[in-house]
């Protein structure tokens, strides 16, 4: 009897979760424009930005795999991506002009990641151009704001512009991407990162800290450091993601935490550690998202529409468009060869 593949298993469930958010959670507009339903009905309204920038992100995660509709959709999602412009950004829903630098990070994110699975270089300009909207969230002395109008400095929003940050050094060799950075780092280092290596949620305008942890705000924090150990060579920074993670299993393992999570956020936690695992292989957390994909798919997936909503999962907002998104996500990337898990972050 031969051992199962984890990552075969991953690309059959990958398929089979993509096809259920393209059937239940994509449709067309009467104008026969592409557009993301925040939900299976035919009554659910069209999505925020948030929720379909996961879905944009589950496109390039499948793209590789050559799943059906995978290639095809990317350019009608990147059409309908346009009804959320608000000038050299996006708002949280078409005709919103008050943007949050979380969501547009995740966006800019999205667009490397196409860049990486498509070789398109244009998807790098799109990227370096909203940028340009990224570091006006910057505070003193760093630290990337939540939301246009306010002074909370969340970790959600500067860990991934931090990444974004390092992926368009990358690319482009550009000192200042890295500069904003390695900023972004030390503030989160400084302020929000506690004993247990853990980061914290956010830093209030008054200088006092929301210290609940979510396992999203230890993904990208783990990918910017291991981007950071690849683009300057100090594997010092591999030492602290790997703190992180390991800080991160103790956790969320305390009272089914990883179950109760929503799975959007373990996502994001997962998709990060693949990076760090194809530099610093782990068994033990291997096992740790092998284990939380075979739940998900014995557990949560609904038989009658394919999408991950039972057995007690949690949720971001009991709409499921953005939770199946995620997941689709983790088990596309489980399913990619270990030697392009670097590309993920």
């Amino acid at each position: 009897m031969t051992e199962r593949d984890p990552s075969s298993n991953a690309s059959t469930r990958a398929e089979a979760a993509w096809a259920s958010l393209v059937s239940r959670c994509l449709v067309r507009t009467r104008d026969d424009q592409l557009a993301v339903r925040d939900g299976p009905r035919r009554s659910a309204p069209l999505a925020a930005l948030w929720p379909f920038g996961q879905v944009l992100a589950a496109s390039a995660a499948v793209v590789p795999l050559g799943l059906p509709n995978s290639a095809s959709v990317v350019a009608p999602l990147l059409l309908a991506l346009e009804r959320y412009r608000s000038e050299h950004g996006y708002g949280p829903f078409p005709g919103d002009r008050t943007r949050y630098f979380d969501d547009n990070a995740w966006i800019a994110l999205d667009l490397l990641q196409l860049a990486s699975v498509t070789k398109d270089r244009s998807f790098v300009q799109a990227a370096a151009e909203l940028f340009g909207f990224l570091k006006e969230g910057e505070g003193e002395n760093g630290g990337v704001y939540w939301v246009e109008g306010e002074l909370s400095r969340n970790t959600c929003a500067t860990a991934p512009t931090a990444q974004v940050a390092l992926r368009l050094f990358d690319a482009t060799g550009d000192a200042e991407y890295l500069d904003f950075a390695q900023r972004q780092m030390a503030f989160l280092d400084r302020e929000l990162r506690d004993a247990r290596g853990l980061y914290l949620d956010h830093l209030r305008a008054d200088g006092s800290v929301e210290p609940t942890v979510w396992s999203y705000n230890q993904g990208t924090p783990i990918g910017a450091a291991v981007l950071l150990a690849k683009l300057t060579e100090d594997r010092a920074w591999l030492g602290q993601a790997i703190e992180t993670a390991l800080a991160a299993d103790d956790f969320f393992r305390q009272g089914d935490g990883w179950w109760r999570q929503p799975p959007v956020f373990n996502a994001i936690f997962f998709r990060n550690l693949l990076a760090l695992l194809a530099v610093a292989p782990d068994a033990q957390l291997l096992d740790v998202l092998d284990g939380y994909m075979d739940r998900v798919w014995s557990q949560a997936r609904q038989r009658r529409t394919g999408l991950f909503v039972g057995g007690g999962i949690g949720s971001y907002d009991g709409r499921p468009t953005i939770d199946h998104a995620g997941l689709t996500q983790v088990f596309a990337f489980r399913a990619w060869p270990r030697e392009r898990w670097s590309e993920i972050c």
